[in-house]
């Protein structure tokens, strides 16, 4: 009987047959995780495979992408162990990197790389040498040569090159070491500085922008050594793109810039930017930091300049870091809301209320202090009338915020906020409204408590009204008005199912069935063997409950005229 061949010469087999990368496909998965690659590497080593054959290399470009990741790590772990030229190296390594794409593992070939010329600094060498010689090869991946050869000095002497590719090289490959002495670091910054300054190549400086924020996070002793000089000129160069690069230096080397200049970069972001939507993408991920320290008033005055500008609109799921911090502080909030409201501007009033609606169940009280609230008698109706066109939906932060002009406002001010309470957010929502205010109705603050102590008293007379009336035959509905209202909301319920479908991840990887009624579903699952288990699942009731506006049925047409016209009336000027 024959023994069966060794996974050694199973490999070299492939290989001789022009299929190697197929049949790494076929081994099970936990032997390509922990032998082959230590078996490839010896092969290849010694003659018997050639990874970096064309054919193979054309093999692995040409595997769809789950199965490029499938046989990916194998290459990655076998890169620092492979002896041959730096020239095939390199190309094995292009070919995965181009292969991975924009993938978030697209970077592990060259942290191999690192490790290899680390193993192989004389082979490195060339590397920097056809780099410098403009080979196209080498300069793609020069800078994790000199990672791994560790030396600082080839880095300058990349950047003292004729060349702007070259110098952008040499520029990342500073941004990548560890400096070492403050000497060092300084002598980076200087050059950074002097890229900024002379250069007009985009990838220069860019690559200059992130070489100086990696020596000032790295170098403790460094300080902000002319890091206010270096933001200042960026930012009155005004280069596409090279404020937004600033941001997102703020995230990823947070321990490196000083206040000084965060203060720079925050005020350049008021005024008119190349892109807002990649800066507020940036500065809402900077906010993560429960430690941070910013002004709040100056990250208000940022977003309130730049919502307006996006293409489309932006809602709080995009920024999601701001809006946890302004409901972390009430204050903040009120401080917040009272800008917003005030500016009347659509986008900055509709991210508000979709700040409330993403808080769910969750009814989020927004009270104002005297200072939050604008002194101008116009400014505080004003307020009052957009908090009700555009919060109408969400009565109990509405209602929050015209109880606080209710207490601070002034008397006119005072007396429009409280009918704007009765109508029409107490006329609409009369169960979660009616606790709400019966809650506040202990409010120390006889202002508030005598106000809420008239709408009650309003609403009870309005309810009692509403039942003397309610079997006139002549306020009911006609069958042509019913049938028109069931088409209507047929059609809403379809389009809310469709929308659902459309954002749910499951849809999409599990099957799924319609069940009209019963009380258990049974289906078969089928196992690895070929077997059929037959399982019965018992169905439950679930429901679900919103308190609908009710003067969207008694007066949808009115009710939707008064809402459109809150919200698009313009400020009073004077």
């Amino acid at each position: 009987m024959n023994a069966k061949p060794s996974l050694h010469e199973r490999l070299e087999d492939a290989d001789r047959r022009g299929g190697l990368i197929p049949f790494l496909l076929l081994l099970d998965k936990g032997i390509r995780n922990r032998e082959v690659a230590p078996a490839l590497s010896e092969l290849n080593n010694s003659g018997k495979v050639s990874l970096t054959s064309e054919h193979n290399l054309n093999a692995l470009q040409s595997l769809d992408r789950n199965e490029f990741w499938s046989v990916v790590h194998i290459f990655n772990q076998m890169i620092p162990e492979l002896d041959c030229s730096f020239g095939d190296v390199l190309r094995l390594v292009h070919t995965l990197v181009c292969k991975a794409g924009n993938d978030g593992a697209a970077g592990k070939p060259n942290i191999s790389l690192v490790k290899w010329c680390k193993a192989n600094p004389d082979k490195a060498q060339l590397i920097v040498e056809g780099a410098m010689s403009l080979d196209q090869l080498c300069l793609s991946h020069c800078v994790f040569a000199i990672q791994g050869l560790g030396n600082i000095e080839l880095a300058f002497e990349l950047v003292g090159h004729s060349d702007k590719v070259v110098v952008a090289a040499g520029l990342r490959s500073l941004g990548m070491l560890d400096l070492g002495s403050e000497e060092s670091a300084r002598r980076a910054v200087d050059q950074c500085c002097q890229a900024i300054s002379n250069e007009n190549d985009r990838d220069v400086r860019a690559s200059a922008i992130e070489a100086a924020f990696c020596a000032w996070e790295r170098s403790s002793s460094l300080g902000s050594y002319r890091q206010q000089e270096f933001v200042g000129a960026i930012v009155n160069a005004n280069v596409g793109g090279e404020l937004v690069q600033l941001v997102a230096n703020l995230l990823s080397h947070p321990k490196g810039v000083s206040a000084e200049s965060i203060d720079i970069i925050l005020e350049a972001l008021t005024g008119d930017i190349s892109n807002p939507q990649a800066s507020l993408h940036w500065l809402d991920a900077a906010l993560h930091s429960k430690d941070i320290d910013w002004s709040l008033t100056r990250i208000i005055d940022i977003f309130t300049a730049q919502i307006p500008k996006l293409e489309g609109s932006i809602g709080p799921i995009q920024l999601a870091n701001f809006c946890q911090w302004i409901w972390d502080d009430p204050e903040n909030a009120a401080q917040l809301f009272s800008k917003w409201l005030i500016s009347g501007q659509l986008e900055l009033c509709r991210f508000l209320a979709g700040m409330v609606d993403e808080c769910g169940e969750k009814s989020m009280v927004v009270e104002l202090s005297r200072a939050n609230l604008p002194n101008d008698l116009n400014d505080q109706v004003f307020l009052a009338r957009k908090c009700v066109g555009f919060l109408c939906h969400n009565p109990v932060t509405a209602v929050s915020i015209l109880l606080s002009i209710v207490k601070h406002g002034k008397m006119m001010a005072r007396d429009e906020a409280e009918e704007l309470i009765y109508d029409p957010l107490l006329l609409c929502y009369s169960v979660s409204l009616r606790s709400f205010l019966g809650e506040q109705g202990k409010n120390p603050s006889k202002r508030i408590s005598s106000c809420i102590e008239r709408l009650l008293k309003r609403h009870d007379d309005y309810l009692e009204g509403l039942k003397k009336a309610e079997h006139l035959v002549e306020l009911r509905p006609t069958i042509e008005q019913r049938r028109a209202a069931a088409i209507k909301d047929r059609e809403f319920n379809k389009d809310i199912q469709k929308q659902a479908y459309e954002r749910s991840v499951l849809v999409y990887s599990t099957s799924h069935k319609t069940l009209l009624y019963g009380r258990q579903s049974f289906f078969l699952v089928h196992g690895d063997d070929g077997s059929k288990v037959p399982k019965v699942m018992p169905l439950s009731e679930s429901t679900f409950g919103a308190e609908l506006p009710r003067l969207h049925i008694l007066n949808p047409v009115g009710f939707r005229e008064m809402t459109t016209l809150l919200r698009i009336e313009p400020k009073i000027m004077q």
